[in-house]
């Protein structure tokens, strides 16, 4: 879990709750983790002893300075008399991070006290090779391997600092700068190599009842020379200066979201915002969005969520679409339009660097070549670009994406049918555990198809816009036929292939259901949609004090409890978001305020940070899984401007 997150396209840092640097990923955010999730730390040397800030004496209280990502974050010690006030920034544009703190002695007589800062860095993800070096020019220390160079550094008001030290860690016994640390002197060792760290250390002198002011920064580049050229040019302003700078672009830059968010709580309209910030962390400059920086999933299933999901890609540009962002859209559009492939489908996921990354969906099934797909994400991807169409009549875009991305996923989609039934062939499901046909798919599919129409139609291609519209209609009839259940009452999850490779309906009930109205199959007031979405809010509601919409019976990812009659699985914001969606979509009075609770239920599931989780504990209401999870917040973003478009069209009518 991580509860403050940065990056600016380059440079992505995530941090815990107790202020520890645990993750670095440079120059794809999400790609090659320089911090390999070790704790980097940071504290006080005072009255004779070393107290880290993850010490549970320190008393911390997180925030933001106000509709910006910059922290303000707040730590008070009783048994140093110390308080700090922390404001942790990066760059939007330069890969520079930086830590202002301000410190106050809570004594009445003067002090001196240390600041020291500890870097556990395994560049490129690997513990060995790396080199620590203290460099004269700077005054600091850096890291480097391969074209990767870290610099730390430190100063107070009155000069640099003055202590450093570099050493080996976890080989042989030796347990580096971070032991070394502990008597508040450092060794002023000026170089390691192997499986390295190091530590810089800054004196202050505290007059009674006084305050100073401390800056700690980072600085990444692929050289020596640009490093300490970045320094230097950090050197000529002072930290406030850094830090008020910072603040201002991302003011700026979320003025755009502005908007009268009618009788949304200011808790609500907070978390709004600081979802575009996290959602914009994530994003590559190449426009790869990182599904979660939480590394802590390595530790336990040895992969992680640091990829690009289509699908994933696509919902995070389509709600940056609805808030009023369509440049960093685009960037996503762009990048998928790069990585598909020439079949006209999208792989599982991918690395930030556009590189297919790592998947379990082979290629041959039941002894017939298939192909590694979830369908879905090639549809989805189509339809988020279908709705940028249609809000800004981007036509550039389109072009330059017809011949290599659109056409083909078009072309793929409307051929890739299953003969007996008419609905889309089978491919992966959404939550990526079974081959089949998924209702979800066939309306996701459903909506890339008849907005593709309108796609093809603005690049002069009338052949592929009514191949697109007669499949699309197609389509809609099968999922009528095939898909919905008279004795049920509602639809099934779809049709999954048996032993004998016949065709079977699945009637365990699924939250994502929701696909069949969301992306235009059916209306959301549809008799046939309301008694499934009616099922799913009560079905599949979690009946502890926690609440919250599991993803379907039986659901056993990060399972806590056996007890499917009281949790059919953890909740999701995900899920809990869609039934949110559907009730804003048949906008009665009544759906409006369900729909306001349960946006509410969401918001009240955010940590310290404003980080919303994948899952939430059933019984304790605590983060399951990885946090944050990206699509969490891309899913509020959309319910929240669905709720506002809302009530804006009852207004008018």
């Amino acid at each position: 879990m991580r509860d403050i997150v940065m990056g600016n396209g380059a440079l992505m840092l995530n941090f815990d709750g107790e202020l520890n640097l645990r993750d670095l990923y440079w120059p794809y955010g999400g790609f090659e983790n320089h911090g390999d999730g070790n704790r980097s730390a940071w504290g006080v040397y005072a009255d004779q002893r070393l107290s880290w800030l993850f010490c549970p004496e320190w008393e911390k209280r997180l925030g933001y300075l106000p509709d910006t990502p910059v922290t303000r974050i707040h730590a008070v010690n009783q048994n140093l008399g110390l308080e700090l006030e922390i404001n942790d920034a990066l760059h939007p544009a330069e890969d520079l991070y930086l830590k202002r703190i301000v410190v106050r002695n809570l004594r009445e007589y003067p002090r001196e006290i240390k600041f020291i800062f500890y870097q556990d860095f395994s560049i490129r993800g690997i513990e060995a090779g790396d080199s620590a070096v203290y460099d004269p020019q700077t005054g600091g220390v850096y890291h480097y391997k391969r074209g990767c160079y870290i610099l730390a550094n430190c100063r107070t008001a009155q000069g640099g600092g003055n202590e450093y030290s570099t050493g080996i860690k976890r080989y042989r016994g030796r347990e580096g700068t971070y032991r070394d640390a502990e008597d508040g002197c450092l060794a002023l060792n000026p170089i390691a190599d192997g499986s390295v760290d190091s530590a810089i250390g800054v004196r202050v002198e505290l007059p009674p009842l006084g305050e100073e002011e401390v800056c700690y920064w980072l600085v990444v580049s692929y050289g020596l020379q640009e490093l300490r050229e970045a320094n230097r040019r950090f050197l000529e302003r002072s930290p406030g200066a850094w830090v008020a700078e910072i603040a201002r672009h991302y003011r700026a830059w979320i003025k755009r979201s502005h908007r009268d968010f009618r009788d949304l709580t200011p808790r609500q309209v907070e978390l709004f915002k600081s979802s575009l910030f996290t959602i914009r962390s994530q994003i590559g400059r190449r426009g790869a969005v990182v599904a979660s920086p939480d590394a802590d999933t390595f530790l336990v299933a040895r992969d992680h969520y640091m990829y690009l999901w289509p699908r994933d890609g696509a919902m995070v540009a389509h709600a940056l679409d609805l808030a009023g962002y369509p440049e960093e859209a685009r960037r996503i559009y762009t990048f998928c339009g790069g990585v598909i492939s020439e079949e006209g489908y999208f792989l599982q996921r991918y690395n930030p660097d556009g590189t297919p990354g790592c998947t379990w969906h082979p290629m041959i099934m039941n002894g017939r070549e298939v192909p590694p797909i979830q369908e879905d994400e090639t549809a989805l991807v189509l339809w988020a670009l279908g709705r940028h169409f249609q809000m800004y009549g981007d036509e550039d875009l389109v072009l330059s994406l017809y011949e290599r991305m659109i056409r083909p996923a078009l072309k793929f989609m409307s051929g890739y049918l299953d003969t007996e039934t008419g609905l889309v062939a089978p491919s992966w499901d959404l939550w990526e555990e079974r081959w089949g046909i998924l209702s979800f798919t066939c309306g996701a599919v459903y909506g890339a198809l008849q907005l593709g129409q309108s796609l093809a139609l603005a690049a002069g291609d009338r052949e592929m816009a009514d191949r697109s519209r007669i499949a699309a209609g197609l389509l809609r009839q099968a999922m009528a036929t095939h898909l919905y259940h008279s004795g049920l009452g509602r639809f099934v999850r779809g049709l999954f292939p048996d032993q004998d490779g016949k065709l079977v309906p699945d009637y365990t009930l699924d939250a994502s259901m929701y696909g069949l109205f969301a992306f235009g199959a059916l209306p959301a007031d549809d008799p046939r949609i309301e008694s499934t979405m009616k099922a799913v809010g009560t079905e599949l509601w979690v009946k502890t004090e926690v609440g919250g919409v599991a993803r379907y019976t039986g659901d056993y990812y990060h399972r806590v409890s056996d007890d499917l009659g009281t949790v059919p699985g953890n909740p999701w914001i995900i899920t809990t978001l869609w039934l949110a969606d559907w009730h804003i979509a048949r906008g009665t009075r009544e759906d409006l305020e369900r729909a306001r609770n349960l946006i509410e239920w969401a918001v009240g599931h955010a940590g310290g940070g404003n980080l919303l989780p994948e899952q939430i504990h059933p019984y304790t209401g605590e983060p399951v899984s990885v946090c944050p999870l990206t699509w969490s917040h891309s899913t509020l973003v959309k319910v929240i401007m669905d709720y506002l478009l809302k009530l804006e069209s009852v207004k008018l009518n």
